[in-house]
């Protein structure tokens, strides 16, 4: 009986305790800030990475104010800007998701803000991730910018071809989506598919290059990394050397080095033509 007293009482002081503090909490850091840390406390977290936040508004397509008004900007999507075309429609879609409603956002831990003092982090309502709906509708393409979004960049780019190859929202009003092996380096930076047949494959140490030309220094390659092989031929990848001499559609963001190329992180990247 003794020992269930002392039991007892431990826990009435404890819970008046947490009471006093609670209140003197409230008044020191004030109800938004008081809201933020409990809602760290109770994600099991120490601060806010995985936060449960209240929406206040809906700045665009990619960025949100939660409560304390701290704006979050959306880690690997980029929504049209004001004056773009799709601007208020991507802003709109969004405002459908998340207004008026609590998110989850995870923060990113190397780097929690970007240079005009936005949160950096990925955003979720109930288990949708806001960005990958963006992306998947086509009201966003994908931006990958310091440490935390290369862990979604595999994923994310694929649900951005997906939204392109179904000309969805802003990939609607590209024009060409498709070009020749010839024309590539005209479009580095844009997402595009590229269509031609692969001369020969060349077997680098670290990655196999599908050259579309007899210049590998200037004429389009697509590049499969060693280390992925495993993973692609897992994915339905045909042995990258059957692809030589074939006529194939490559499809991907282009970029530039020693020519056009684009990396094959994706099975459904590298399609066979008739």
């Amino acid at each position: 009986m003794g020992e269930k007293r002392t039991t007892s009482n431990r826990f009435l002081t404890g819970m008046v305790l947490g009471m006093v503090l609670g209140v003197v909490g409230g008044m020191v850091l004030g109800p938004a800030a008081f809201r933020r840390a409990w809602d760290g406390v109770f994600a099991g977290t120490s601060g806010k990475e995985h936060a449960t936040r209240l929406v206040e508004r809906v700045i665009d397509g990619d960025t949100i104010v939660i409560d304390g008004d701290e704006h979050v900007r959306y880690i690997g999507v980029d929504s049209p800007e004001a004056g773009e075309p799709l601007y208020e429609e991507a802003r709109e879609f969004q405002k459908k998701i998340v207004r008026g409603g609590h998110v989850r956002i995870e923060v990113c831990r190397e780097e929690p803000r970007d240079r005009y003092g936005r949160t950096l982090a990925f955003v979720y309502k109930g288990n949708v991730d806001v960005g990958e709906q963006l992306l998947r509708y086509g009201y966003a393409r994908t931006l990958f910018i310091g440490p935390c979004g290369r862990k979604a960049a595999r994923e994310y780019r694929k649900v951005e071809r997906e939204a392109f190859a179904a000309e969805r929202g802003i990939w609607s009003l590209q024009n060409p989506r498709r070009i020749a092996h010839g024309d590539a380096g005209r479009y580095i930076g844009c997402l595009m598919s590229v269509t031609g047949r692969v001369v020969n494959v060349h077997r680098g140490p670290k990655a196999f290059h599908l050259n579309f030309g007899k210049d590998h220094r200037k004429d389009f390659t697509a590049v499969v990394f060693r280390k992925d092989i495993a993973r692609l031929v897992g994915e339905g990848l045909e042995p990258v050397t059957e692809y030589e001499g074939r006529r194939v559609e490559v499809t991907g963001i282009l970029k530039e080095y020693k020519g056009p190329e684009i990396i094959i992180e994706s099975a459904d990247q590298l399609v066979l033509l008739p």
